[in-house]
């Protein structure tokens, strides 16, 4: 019979052994991603993990591997690894596919074109390839694209395709945004949602006090005065723009020119975040008619053109 001090030694021993073997950490200085092939199996890992020196034995990988029960069935993908890892909680994300997710950031203001840009980011499979059209079908657009995608950090792993991460976008945009439609404030001089997104897209541009100039926009609109917008007419200029606007640019002959024609230009000019598509619906009521820049941020508000003019003169002309 054994004596029960050799008993305890050898549980403890045996205890032991375990503790180290699960709790054995990967070699690492910092974190780094670690691609598994299609197909790969466990064993083959190790020897891959043992060739970059991440673990410092295959025999210990593999070992914790049968004490866990650990199924050989692991799935390809990139993964990130912590300097700060053991192998048993490694050998777990590889068998549950815990990938690394990369980002793709869609900002406020960013145009379509813009936007298709971000097809060629790593590890994506850009399936549109900057074709407006491609986008279109992909996503199931019908008319113009331009600020139909929510603004905001979307995450994708290695081999996604570019139109999934859009239409994932293009969904959360409209599941919000109709319901803030359906929720807008009364009397409003826009018929339908495209419109009031294509209001807050200017907004988006002008400044911080949204709903202030919201509320100037949509007294000019129910006046029918013409919402003489600059970032309109940069739209309108595209890749001619030179980041200063000059008088002619205020006469071109584009409907997106609002120092040209009347209402609303034909559709959004960028993307909108959720504060312009708010300010839109839920607008500031004043007597406003005009703003200018103060050239801190803010603007200066002006009921009349003679109030305006005076602004103009002392924010603007005086101040250069």
């Amino acid at each position: 019979m054994l004596n029960p001090r050799y008993i305890v030694l050898l549980f403890s021993a045996l205890l032991t052994s375990y503790l180290l073997i699960t709790n054995h950490k990967i070699t690492l200085q910092e974190d780094l991603i670690f691609v598994i092939k299609q197909g790969s199996s466990l064993q083959e890992v190790a020897y891959e993990l043992n060739n970059k020196d991440l673990i410092l034995s295959t025999f210990v990988f593999n070992l914790n591997a049968k004490i866990h029960n650990i199924d050989q069935s692991i799935k390809a993908g990139e993964y990130l690894l912590s300097k700060s890892e053991s192998i048993f909680t490694l050998q777990r994300k590889f068998i549950e596919g815990n990938t690394f997710y990369r980002k793709l950031q869609l900002l406020e203001g960013m145009t379509t074109r813009e936007i298709l840009k971000l097809g060629k980011s790593e590890g994506i499979v850009d399936d549109i390839n900057d074709d407006l059209e491609k986008l279109k079908f992909k996503i199931e657009i019908i008319g113009q694209t331009e600020g139909l995608f929510f603004p905001d950090t979307f995450y994708y792993k290695k081999g996604d395709l570019f139109s999934s991460v859009l239409k994932r976008a293009f969904d959360k945009q409209k599941s919000i945004y109709v319901d803030l439609w359906n929720d807008r404030q009364e009397g409003l001089p826009y018929s339908s949602l495209i419109e009031a997104i294509t209001l807050a897209s200017i907004i988006e541009k002008e400044g911080l006090e949204k709903e202030m100039i919201a509320g100037v926009f949509v007294n000019r609109l129910q006046k029918n005065m013409k919402l003489q917008s600059d970032p309109t007419v940069i739209f309108a200029l595209g890749s001619s723009f030179d980041g200063n606007i000059k008088r002619s640019h205020l006469r071109i002959d584009n409907p997106y020119n609002t120092y040209r024609y009347k209402g609303l230009p034909p559709g959004p000019i960028g993307l909108v975040s959720l504060s312009s598509i708010e300010a839109a619906l839920n607008p500031q009521e004043s007597d406003y008619l005009y703003f200018v820049s103060m050239n801190n941020g803010f603007h200066k508000f002006s009921k009349t053109l003679e109030e305006h003019n005076q602004a103009v003169l002392k924010y603007q002309i005086n101040a250069r």
